[in-house]
């Protein structure tokens, strides 16, 4: 008897609100709320992104009885991504209503393959003043929830690899070819594509591509991709010399958005009529003219070297400190007198005992220097 007193005051609380006149009696007579929410979060995380998602929500009381609701998560495995509400708690007069947001915030450059799933669950804390814990459990209590997704955006970002950015020389009719590689620094697989992107005005010019203008390959993310080709011919004939850029420019083929990774380098062509008769020097590459002037500076020296020998040579004066000898007239003897061999040769090797100069031979020859 008791507990069925009990019961009949509990369900007399919730039938009150029907009692009232139909003008005004509106919605559920039993606790019950509502919650939607707009469509999955997609997170931009462009490294010049603020990496943040905003979800908006909207929860109702569609009794005919106040209520106290509260929201609450109950489920979100994001580890680098936070999730944050506004709000976590209404107080709806009958069939009122109230927005909330879920904000996501995280880092920049995180995968595109990157998914985290939430729930977040609507209750109903108290309704026409009676606590929750004094309300009667069971299917008519209608509390609600919301699951969804946050998605990474994907992002396009390219760059390209070139080593050899120096201006090309070419002949007429010559063919230079250019070896390259990208790389993928979006945040998710991408095609890559690379072209000669002012190709129209280098065949206006007279230039031709002999294996196209265009090469692409799928390049996974954060990876680099093959060596790559692309060769330019140049015109077979010029009226004047001509110097041209070539714009060589990679881009993300899946996103339009991203921008270019571009590397200018310049192409440079002599006309014919500067490579022939006295103006062939022109044509000359800076290496040969250094070349040139390397053995002619050295042959100027050597040249200038011999002509200093010589005039040393020639210049150069024997010089003695001794007075010119005067020949001695030879006095015959009145009778022939028998010589000596002895003497004989004394007086032939008598020049020998003269004494030699002081000055030595090659002081000489420094002194004419």
């Amino acid at each position: 008897m008791r507990k069925s007193l009990i019961l009949g005051l509990v369900l007399s609380l919730f039938l009150a609100p029907c009692m009232i006149p139909l003008a005004s009696a509106q919605g559920s007579p039993l606790p019950a709320v509502e919650l939607s929410c707009g469509s999955d979060p997609v997170m931009d995380v462009h490294p010049t992104s603020d990496a943040e998602a905003t979800l908006v929500c909207t929860v109702t009381n569609p009794t005919s009885a106040s209520e106290v609701i509260s929201i609450t998560k109950v489920e979100w495995d994001g580890v680098l991504v936070e999730m944050t509400l506004s709000e976590d708690s209404f107080t709806l007069a009958a069939g009122e209503e109230d927005t909330f947001e879920i904000l996501f915030s995280g880092q920049t450059k995180i995968p595109a393959s990157v998914q985290y799933s939430f729930e977040i669950e609507a209750k109903v804390e108290s309704w026409n003043n009676l606590p929750y814990g004094q309300l009667p459990e069971g299917p008519w209590v209608a509390n609600t929830s919301h699951i969804g997704d946050l998605n990474i955006e994907s992002y396009g970002m390219v760059e390209l690899l070139l080593s050899d950015v120096t201006t090309r020389y070419m002949e007429l009719s010559s063919e230079v070819e250019f070896n390259f590689q990208v790389t993928n620094k979006g945040n998710a697989d991408d095609k890559m594509e690379v072209t000669f992107a002012n190709a129209g005005d280098l065949e206006a010019a007279g230039f031709t591509f002999p294996g196209g203008t265009f090469v692409s390959e799928n390049v996974a993310y954060q990876g680099t991709s093959s060596v790559k080709f692309l060769s330019i011919r140049a015109p077979s004939e010029v009226s004047s010399d001509l110097r041209m850029p070539l714009l060589i420019r990679a881009q993300s083929g899946d996103d339009d958005t991203a921008e270019f990774s571009e590397i200018n380098i310049q192409l440079d062509i002599k006309a014919a009529s500067s490579s022939g008769g006295i103006d062939g020097l022109d044509s000359l590459s800076s290496d040969d003219t250094l070349m040139y002037l390397s053995i002619g500076g050295g042959s100027i020296l050597v040249i200038l070297f011999l002509v200093v020998f010589v005039r040393v040579i020639t210049k150069r004066k024997p010089k003695s400190k001794d007075a010119p000898q005067v020949a001695q007239p030879i006095i015959l003897p009145d009778e022939p007198t028998e010589v000596s061999s002895d003497t004989e040769f004394d007086d032939f090797f008598s020049d020998l005992d003269q004494e030699s100069p002081a000055v030595d031979e090659f002081d000489d020859l420094f002194d004419d220097l």
